[in-house]
This record gives C-alpha cells, structure tokens and sequence, in this order.
C-alpha cells in the first residue's frame, strides 16, 4: 500500500496511508476502524543530518516497478558519519533493533543517491564525495559491503561542473545510470554496468535545462519502461520531455525534440513535490504540499496531470511537515 511518511519539526515520524474511497484517493481516513489509525506516530527522535529511502529489506515487488527515490525503510546519516538503519516493519519504525549502525565515515556533505545499482533486488548506494568521485556501497540487507579499492567507479563529478545528478535506467538495460544536469544546461547520460562509470563515455541527450527550471520530477511518466522528466518552469508551468528512442537510427534513447507539452500550470516554486505511485504500481502521480500545508492530489493520465475538482484534489490538510517520502508496504 502506498502512503506518505512525514517528519514533525519535533522529530517524530507519522505513517499516513493513501486511501480509495470509491474512484477517489485521499489521506483521510474514514470512518473505517482499519483506517482510524491513519496518522499515528511510528517513529521518534530522528534528529539525522540525511534520510535515505530505499528497498533495504528484500520485497516481492519487481525492481523495474519500484520507483528510485521512494521506499520501504530509512537509512538515516548521523552528523558524526555513521549510518543507522530503521526497518518499517508492521507500518512502524518502532521495533526491535531499530537504528542499528551499518556503516561509519560518511559525511552529511555528501551526496548520495540510491537505487539498486548492483540489480539484487535491494537497493544499493552510490556517494558522492566532496573531491567529486563517485563510490560505490553495495548492500546485502544488512550492512554495506566494503569494496576497498574497486568502492571509486567515477571521477570528476565534481558540484561546480555537475551540480545534479538523477538515478534512472536511462539507457534501458539491467542496472541504473546517472542523468547529470550539468551548469550549462546540458544533459548527459553515465552509463553503469553494475561495477564503474569509467568504461563507456559519456553521452548528450539533451540541452537548455538551466535555472528556469526548478524542479525535475523524474519517473516512468509515458509509462514506455524510459524514465522521462516533468520539469517545472519558474514561470509555473510544468513541461513534458519524453525520453525514447524516437529516431530509428537512434540505437539509445535521448530526450525528443520540440514541441514540448504543458502538463500543468500554476505550480509554485515553494510548494514541496513528491513524485509516488500512488495509484497503481509503476504509474507516477504528483502530491503536492502547498503553502497553506494541504495536500493537493494531481493524478497523471499518460499525457498530462488531470485537475481534480476542488474537493477530490484537496487529499490532506496540516502537514506542517519538515520531510516527506513516499513509502510503500
């Protein structure tokens, strides 16, 4: 089931599932006595630096219909460097051996990125270092696997040069690559083979993405198998960019070619986006807290996000929250 958690300025963690009521989703609950507990606290004092969501238990769900950036467990990073692990087992984080450490050195300066790099149906973890390489952290379910030497598969992606980088199987093959937004604009594809970066060069797939844009919201949004964007544009406006092979002679898929479609309108920049499954697994639609702290629901048709009356778009009200991250249990 899909739900949100959500962490309080206070550090608690509340668990609030996503609900059908008839042909209508929400985050209310009814009057239902398996919903009342819709909201409950799951977890308290997470007070980290960084939270990691990730399948870091083993599931039944297929990886290529589990979205990259949701999950089903936190991996949390400690100011000091370690990394604890919290299982949400039974919709709840408040279970034995909860926080248990599974790693140490890392940094809160870091950036990390996880997918299931290695394609054991578990999520891995890709770092970032404040020298710009890239290494490598495999996990086993249990703790992150020490690579010594063969941990660097990337070098040179320094801030400066890349200052984004989004997992995704943008090649289209068994392992995850990186989209790196570079400071011009463009965009080029890294492709992993489930060891390095280092052995294939990196291609462009796309240009003029600058600091119009302010947010880019990747998933599987033509539901083809290719992850595509949907950007928003600082005047508003969230774009379409379909990510294919639309050229016959094209042996990899890039972004297409202009005219672009406007899928939506009037999206602040300050409102937080939260990209989820929230209907069907595999299929993204947009959540959104704006700025009165309500969550506003955007389902996505294939083509372009349906504006909902105003009392089916209205799935939620008070989430004064500091985080959010679409779980699935």
């Amino acid at each position: 089931m899909p739900g949100l958690v959500v962490r309080m300025e206070n550090g608690d963690l509340k668990w609030f599932p996503f609900f059908k009521h008839g042909d209508k989703y929400t985050f209310f609950p009814s009057n239902d006595q398996e919903e009342k507990e819709s909201g409950r606290k799951v977890g308290d004092g997470f007070n980290f630096s960084k939270y990691l969501t990730g399948y870091w238990k083993a599931g039944n769900i297929p990886s290529h219909r589990r979205r990259i950036g949701g999950g089903s467990s936190l991996i949390c990073v400690e100011k000091g460097g370690d990394l604890k692990h919290y299982p949400f087992i039974g919709a709840t984080f408040m279970i034995k051996d909860a926080g248990e450490k599974v790693g140490s050195g890392f940094s809160p300066q870091y950036d990390y990125y996880v997918a299931e790099w290695t394609n054991r149906g578990m999520s891995d973890m890709v770092v970032r270092d404040d020298k710009g390489d890239l290494r490598l952290f495999p996990w086993n379910g249990t703790k992150f696997t020490d690579l010594g030497r063969s941990e660097r598969v990337g070098e040179g992606f320094t801030k400066d040069r890349i200052p984004y980088l989004y997992p995704g199987y943008w090649n289209g093959g068994s392992y995850p690559d990186l989209l790196a937004r570079e400071k011009d604009g463009d965009f080029q594809v890294y492709a992993f083979n489930g060891k390095t970066f280092k052995e294939i060069k990196p291609r462009k797939v796309g240009i003029g993405f600058g600091k119009e844009f302010t947010h880019i919201l990747v998933d599987e949004w033509m539901g083809d198998g290719n992850p595509d964007i949907i950007a928003r544009h600082k005047n508003g406006k969230l774009i379409r960019y379909p990510f294919g092979r639309f050229d016959p002679k094209e042996t990899l898929p890039v972004f297409a070619g202009p005219p672009y479609a406007t899928v939506g309108d009037g999206f602040n920049e300050k409102w937080v986006y939260i990209v989820g499954h929230w209907r069907t697994p595999g299929k993204p639609d947009l959540v959104v807290c704006d700025d009165d702290h309500n969550l506003r629901f955007y389902p996505f048709d294939g083509q372009t996000f349906v504006d909902l009356h105003k009392e089916d778009k209205l799935v939620g009200k008070g989430f004064k929250c500091t985080h959010f991250w679409d779980f699935y249990t």
